[in-house]
């Protein structure tokens, strides 16, 4: 049986995802926060490729879970 959340309430977590993500980068020492938000700009300029193009859903879900874990290796990684 598969549930299916409304888009408010996605586009909601999402957001609220946004502003803890945001609010721990500002946390950071300005080199570090430096890094983060090079590393999240190549990431947008990537994805706003003509040649990226999400055929379905799950190519949509998959590059999002792919941006986070990128991220979240940053993070991890300079540390």
């Amino acid at each position: 049986m598969a549930t299916h959340m409304s888009t408010p309430a996605i586009l909601g977590m999402i957001r609220a995802q946004e502003l803890l993500t945001i609010s721990l980068i500002r946390t950071l020492p300005s080199d570090m926060r430096g890094k983060v938000v090079d590393e999240f700009a190549a990431q947008v300029a990537r994805a706003e490729l003509a040649h990226v193009k999400a055929e379905s859903e799950q190519e949509t879900l998959d590059a999002f879970r792919t941006h986070i874990k990128q991220l979240s290796l940053l993070l991890t990684s300079i540390q």
